[in-house]
């Protein structure tokens, strides 16, 4: 699945949820694994933050998830759609809006 970054603050696009450290801690208990390694198919890097990401065609959308990414990937110069697999989209509620 294609997904592009969203672009906000160093928290994202909505505030932090109440008990959370981080995003990637968020992604963590959530999802009910580890994150280890950035979820870009085509990157080895190890994964550093809970980055803010969206389908390519959401603008307008409030489908909005968090998936484990390297600081690179996570990168306000990091522009371009990039594969991922579905299984690690954590969902935003639309309740932290």
């Amino acid at each position: 699945m294609k997904v592009k970054n969203l672009k906000w603050g160093p928290s994202g696009p909505r505030p932090l949820p109440q008990g959370y450290k981080s995003w990637l801690a968020y992604w963590v208990k959530n999802y009910g694994g580890v994150a280890t390694v950035c979820t870009n198919k085509d990157c080895p890097n190890k994964a550093t933050v809970g980055g803010h990401v969206m389908p390519p065609d959401g603008k307008r959308s409030n489908n909005w998830f968090i998936i484990p990414l390297c600081d690179d990937c996570n990168s306000a110069t990091f522009k371009q759609e990039f594969d991922i697999e579905r299984r690690h989209l954590v969902g935003i509620s639309n309740q932290l809006s």
